[in-house]
């Protein structure tokens, strides 16, 4: 049974860099001052550089060089830096191979972009203190499908995993019958494993669950699932995928206009 092998990864995984921790507990209550953000940051050379290089790919479309971590917290802000260096300290744990989804790890940091800045651009107008938090969920949300590629490659099964994606057109769908584990879930073990705060596991918990979500969590599982169904592996900005992504949001009494406005704006800015 696969789901065996990808919890042993995930228990395997090393802690975060200190660092990363310093930067989490700055984040634990107000919205913290970018000078100490830079200062935590700029003291570690391998994050520094880390950050400098993905801030600067080509899809974010500056046309000059960011040379300085003040600079880049300054242009992205707080809570996309926060992302960002999560990401990193992450993914810096695994070999990233994403062949069984047929995607490159520069789409793949693509697509995590647009869920991210599509969230925060869009929730910014509803809950200042909901789209902070959720920001960096967003960007973090398809880390799972690493180790699902992983158990995929390691068991000789991408071809069939390929051909169930055009197949069903559901990933966690395809995901489970092959590994008996959804991203989601993965995600909830890694978030919780690293100890990040409760709200990054547990929206993960309910991302694909369909029993009951708690109260206190409903609005940003609800988040989510709009932005993912907008934005994926397999669409972006799609007629299909914003007609899933419009048809949560008027089903749940929530407005389309501002939703349909900014993603207008960041397919121009990613995809055109």
């Amino acid at each position: 049974m696969s789901y065996i092998p990808l919890i042993a990864k995930v228990d395997s995984l090393p802690p975060l860099p200190e660092s990363v921790l310093k930067i989490e507990s700055l984040f634990m209550s107000d919205e913290p001052e970018i000078d100490d953000i830079v200062k935590v940051i700029e003291g570690d050379p391998s994050l520094t550089a880390d950050i400098l290089a993905k801030v600067n790919a080509p899809y974010y479309g500056f046309s000059k060089n960011i040379i300085s971590i003040l600079q880049a917290v300054t242009l992205f802000g707080s809570s996309q830096i926060r992302s960002i260096v999560l990401s990193s300290s992450i993914n810096r744990c695994f070999d990233i191979d994403l062949s069984p989804y047929d995607l490159s790890t520069i789409e793949f940091s693509k697509i995590s972009s647009i869920q991210s800045e599509l969230i925060f651009q869009w929730y910014m107008g509803i809950d200042i203190d909901i789209a902070r938090s959720l920001t960096p969920i967003a960007f973090l949300m398809e880390t799972g499908k690493i180790l699902i590629a992983k158990d995929i490659l390691q068991n000789k099964k991408t071809e069939a995993f390929l051909s169930d994606l055009i197949r069903y057109q559901d990933i966690a769908y395809v995901e489970n019958i092959h590994t008996m584990m959804t991203t989601a879930q993965i995600n909830a073990l890694i978030f919780k494993h690293l100890h990040l705060n409760d709200t990054f596991w547990e929206s993960m918990k309910y991302l694909d669950d369909e029993r009951e979500v708690p109260k206190h969590m409903k609005e940003m599982v609800f988040a989510l699932q709009v932005v993912r169904s907008a934005v994926n592996i397999q669409e972006q900005f799609s007629e299909n995928s914003m007609k899933k992504a419009l048809g949560l949001l008027t089903d749940n009494n929530f407005s389309t206009d501002s939703f349909v406005r900014i993603s207008k704006r960041l397919q121009r800015k990613y995809l055109d």
